[in-house]
């Protein structure tokens, strides 16, 4: 077998003795070399114009002289040096001919990545820019982002390319778009700030600029965004397609964050891409109309309205990513988790074309569904790989939290609180919104510490943040009773009321058993009622959300009102069902419920009694008094000229630091109790 050898231009054999023949087998030769991977005899054809037994003849006789190996998948050189010394061989001015002929071919044969590919080649050595091809080929939506923002980085800095006023416009813009799309952040923050300042193409384009300023923000600092963007519609000589782009933007990024004004810009969204049509608007309108649905937690008509949407279709592509992510979380939240993890898995396939940033996303919801399940160690295994490939800065706020979430509540559960108080101390969450609610799920990760007063203040920011939009609960319906039991750890019996009201919202407007379950063992909780527990336990067994099951169980066998003999049974089912998960902490607890027995609670329910007559404040003296007299809410309300939702309020407060659940058990102890317990 030869190992090297030389091409020259004569028909004969090369000088060294290697065995080129003809100038068709030359031409083969250096085809076949600058191929990505096997050259396939069709692709010889069109690139050397010869068909038929001549050019086959010719190929076959490469073989044969072991020069070419043939395979299913088409030829291939013997050896890497053989190609290695064709490749250097072929003059540079006559292999870049080569790519940028094989760019055309390919781009004929409907081939558009491999054609972006070798025509980047052939840029790079001649510096040439073929603008139709170019065009064309980063508008296809099989070309990867990443490939796509290469070509028209080399098309920007080339030279001999007549590009208009109009079409150096749209390249900019698309190069910013394809960049944010490949996950190449800063280079497209770099490209922005440059355009901005230079300020050369009148305050239209600068609108535009503006525009995918804001959208690159979005992913991180929303309220930057939104300021970016209502700068953009100031500025003055709008086209109506700038002004429907830069609405509709608004409204998406407005709807994600819960914006008290989003239903207003939503309306001059609609208004505005009714009168423009601009190509993605309806795209960015479905995207912000399904975030004001999750917001409010109707997530079925958030999942109607994504569905009218293609992600597929060309006028997607920018937000295929969203559109896709977006679906998946509808499927998780509906407890679909078969669904949607086929769902993760295609779109994980197909991310060539959705671009490289949506891996961190789709890496999250994977996490987030094994969790939901059970699958705790390969979910915290996931989540710690991709924050260790992925540093700060390159993933967003939203999908760098959700990873540490996933981390911090499978810390917790398998019994190492240490660990997960580490990664919590690790971060700085902001404390204003909007930029503090892509936090709100590490902060229900953290309510699963038994000491929740460390988190007091990041939980109940959780919980006021929760009040603009319920988005960041949805994801993770079982810790929903955490943050509940974490609230009434911390005395604060309003927030946990709040979130026993939002998950109730979800569960009548899902109507599926996960979120019955999880709203019936919330208000078991915020009730002191084992009765509620039970029924979520009931309804939690027909889903396959298993820690939530575990977790239901664990309560209602902690619970002092329930039967000795119904919560030794739920601890040892608890106990045997977090040992299958991996959640060794919460096993532990609950094999420590079950020896213990309800009366251990007993005993420490008294003892929060007698401290809790000291607890009450006098307008909850003064209803206790009343109440426990045998007065109704309405005759005390009437009484203290306050209102029945007062009374009711301040009641339900009495009994939470009593440690009480009825009118009965109130006046038994406020009979009973002793004069250094008196409050008056």
């Amino acid at each position: 077998m030869p190992t090297s050898f030389t091409l020259d231009r004569s028909d004969g054999p090369a000088a060294d003795g290697s065995p080129v023949s003809s100038v068709t087998e030359r031409w083969i030769l250096r085809t076949v070399a600058i191929c990505e991977g096997a050259c396939e005899i069709w692709f010889l054809e069109r690139m050397t114009d010869r068909a038929g037994p001549e050019l086959h003849d010719d190929v076959e006789m490469l073989i044969v002289r072991n020069v070419l190996a043939d395979s299913i998948d088409g030829l291939r050189f013997s050896s890497a040096e053989l190609r290695d010394d064709v490749l250097r061989a072929t003059p540079p001015s006559l292999r870049s001919a080569l790519h940028a002929r094989a760019a055309a071919v390919l781009a004929a044969e409907l081939f558009p990545g491999p054609a972006a590919n070798q025509l980047l080649r052939a840029m790079a050595v001649t510096g040439r820019v073929d603008v139709p091809l170019v065009s064309r080929l980063v508008a296809d939506p099989a070309t990867e982002p990443s490939v796509a923002a290469d070509l028209l980085l080399a098309a920007r800095a080339g030279r001999g390319a007549a590009l208009g006023p109009q079409l150096r416009r749209d390249w900019v813009l698309a190069t910013v778009d394809h960049l944010i799309l490949a996950g190449r952040l800063q280079p497209a923050l770099t490209i922005l700030t440059e355009e901005i300042a230079a300020d050369r193409d009148g305050a239209g384009h600068r609108a535009q600029l503006l525009g995918r300023l804001g959208a690159w923000y979005a992913i991180g600092r929303p309220s930057v965004a939104i300021d970016y963007l209502h700068q953009a519609l100031a500025q003055s000589d709008l086209e109506p397609a700038h002004r429907s782009l830069l609405l509709t933007t608004l409204a998406h990024v407005a709807a994600r964050v819960g914006h008290p004004d989003v239903d207003e810009f939503l309306a001059a969204a609609v208004r505005s891409q009714a009168a423009a049509g601009a190509p993605d608007g309806e795209v960015r309108l479905a995207l912000a109309e399904a975030g004001v649905a999750l917001a409010g937690g109707d997530v079925p008509a958030a999942r109607q309205v994504l569905d009218r949407v293609d992600p597929s279709a060309p006028a997607a592509r920018a937000h295929a990513a969203f559109l896709r992510v977006d679906r998946i979380v509808n499927q998780l939240v509906l407890g679909e988790y078969e669904e949607a993890g086929t769902a993760i898995r295609i779109a994980d396939a197909e991310i060539g074309s959705l671009g490289a940033a949506a891996r961190p996303m789709l890496t999250a919801c994977d996490c987030r569904l094994r969790v939901a399940i059970g699958e705790l160690p390969e979910a915290s295994a996931r989540a710690g790989l991709a924050l260790r490939r992925c540093p700060t800065g390159q993933v967003s706020d939203e999908v760098r939290a959700e990873l540490l979430a996933v981390l911090v509540e499978v810390s917790f559960r398998q019994g190492d609180p240490g660990a997960a108080r580490k990664l919590l101390a690790g971060v700085d969450p902001p404390a204003d919104w909007p930029e503090n609610l892509h936090w709100v799920r590490l902060a229900c990760a953290a309510a699963l510490d038994p000491e929740p007063d460390r988190h007091a203040g990041l939980l109940r920011v959780a919980v006021d943040t929760l009040a603009r939009s319920v988005r960041p609960l949805l994801l993770v319906p079982q810790q929903a009773p955490a943050l509940t039991r974490a609230a009434l750890l911390l005395g604060d019996r309003h927030r946990a009321h709040l979130v026993s009201g939002y998950v109730t919202r979800v569960a009548e407007r899902v109507d599926r058993p996960l979120w019955w379950g999880i709203a019936q063992h919330v208000a078991g909780l915020v009730d002191r009622e084992p009765g509620l527990v039970r029924d979520a336990v009931a309804e939690l067994r027909a889903t396959s959300a298993r820690p939530a099951l575990a977790d239901a169980l664990l309560d209602l066998a902690r619970m002092p009102a329930t039967p000795a003999a119904v919560a030794r049974k739920a601890a040892e089912e608890g106990a045997a069902l977090f040992g299958r998960l991996g959640a060794t902490g919460d096993q532990e607890r609950a094999d420590r419920c079950g020896r213990a027995g309800p009366a251990l609670d007993r005993r420490h329910r008294h003892e929060r009694t007698a401290a809790g007559f000291d607890a009450l404040t006098a307008a909850e003296v003064r209803v206790a008094e009343l109440l426990a007299g045998g007065a109704t809410k309405q005759q005390a309300a009437a009484a203290l000229f306050v209102s029945f939702h007062t009374v009711d309020s301040q009641l339900r407060a009495v009994y939470a630091k009593l440690g009480i659940r009825n009118r009965l058990e109130l006046a038994r102890r406020w009979r009973t109790r002793t004069p250094d317990q008196d409050p008056g």
